[in-house]
């Protein structure tokens, strides 16, 4: 638990609230080696402070949720993503706190929130309106609302970060355009929005461009695709930027695995890459740590050493790209794996708020240094960073 002082008091969310807390500060040991590069002078995100931005809340662990709870984290402190969800028009019977017993935890299922937005939404709401700063809450409507809608994550077993955060933006993605279709507005609550594109999509969905060059003729064909995070093969002793380089190398067509040029009408040699047409405004990385080893018969956990910057370029995109190619973007949450494997172990959040960063571990919040996160590139018993949330500046 956080250190604190004051008087404590229970709500609806099973918090516990104190006005005049505080938070202990110091990390770990700093790191011997320098961190990543820092922002200069007169950098930094677009987005106006508010009182939200000020709140330093842990979350309760119902069993293994340490998943959910470190995502969580790093969503509400994604402020466009956080103001947006806060002000989003709840049609679908908005769900109120106060409907809930001391627990956080409705008795009757239709007392409880309608969907697992408007579970989000409640609980974000709650954290940011909240008059105290600091304390702890405990989500559970939300986590029942996960466990009814989706069988795998009832489970007392640990859970996969990454696959919470897919499920969790493709599940709100699902239910604002339920909501859009029964109200007959778009998901925004403005029927003059051309769009109509969920707020998931206005932030975090970007566009790959598969490209591949027949090495006969030399035409050059496309696919796109949309993603709303990046999956990243990860190597040893490594950087984020190598890694990403490596995602986008050439891949060479060959022998069984010939590509069927349609200027030849023909199978051909052919050279593929991967590149970036489309930047989202909120790049999630997804380091992949965990590789299936077919000698073992089972996943293991790949604890490389990876570097990764606070301040970032994408350098793989086709020369085209929106809305330009030099889109500066800065870290703010790292979800961090802790243990040795996929199915057990511990999940934590670092984030940055009010220039200065956290980490969110359950309940407790803590200060840390900025010099000490390089501790969290692999390698050692501290943990290693599994998922990267990047905002970009503009």
């Amino acid at each position: 638990m956080a250190k604190t002082i004051g008087k404590w008091t229970r709500n609806p969310f099973g918090q516990n609230t104190h006005a005049g807390g505080r938070t202990s500060s110091g990390h770990g040991q700093p790191a011997s080696e320098p961190g990543p590069s820092k922002a200069g002078p007169g950098k930094g995100s677009v987005h106006v402070m508010s009182p939200a931005d000020c709140k330093q809340f842990g979350l309760e662990n119902f069993g293994n949720t340490c998943y959910a709870n470190s995502v969580l984290q790093a969503l509400y402190f994604c402020s466009p993503f956080r103001d947006l969800v806060i002000q989003y028009p709840d049609h679908a019977a908005p769900f109120s706190t106060s409907s809930l017993p001391v627990n956080g935890s409705a008795t009757n299922p239709s007392e409880g929130p309608p969907t697992l937005f408007s579970a989000l939404r409640s609980l974000f709401l709650h954290i940011s309106s909240n008059p105290a700063d600091k304390g702890t809450v405990a989500p559970r409507a939300f986590i029942d609302k996960l466990k009814e809608l989706n069988e795998l994550f009832r489970s007392t077993m640990h859970q996969d970060a990454h696959e919470f955060l897919n499920y969790l933006l493709n599940k709100i993605v699902e239910e604002m355009e339920n909501d859009r279709r029964a109200n007959g507005t778009n998901t925004n609550g403005h029927v003059e929005d051309r769009d109509a594109q969920t707020l998931v999509h206005r932030l975090f969905e970007g566009q790959l461009t598969s490209e591949t060059r027949c090495l006969t003729c030399e035409t050059v064909s496309s696919r796109s695709e949309s993603f709303l995070d990046l999956s990243i093969d990860i190597e040893q002793n490594s950087s984020l930027t190598a890694c990403l380089r490596q995602f986008s190398a050439s891949e060479m067509l060959c022998q069984r695995n010939k590509f069927f040029c349609d200027s030849c009408c023909g199978l051909q040699e052919a050279e593929k890459r991967m590149k970036i047409k489309i930047l989202p405004p909120v790049l999630a990385l997804h380091l992949k740590r965990f590789k299936y080893q077919e000698s073992l018969g089972k996943y293991i956990k790949l604890s490389y050493r990876v570097a990764f910057p606070f301040e970032l370029r994408l350098f793989n995109t086709v020369d085209d790209a929106e809305p330009t190619a030099d889109r500066l973007y800065e870290l703010f949450a790292v979800v961090v794996h802790i243990g040795n494997g996929p199915h057990h172990g511990h999940y934590i959040t670092i984030v940055k708020s009010r220039a200065k960063w956290y980490v969110f571990d359950d309940e407790s919040v803590d200060v840390i240094k900025e010099s000490d996160i390089p501790k969290y590139f692999g390698e050692n018993l501290a943990g290693a960073a599994y998922v990267l949330y990047y905002q970009a500046t503009d």
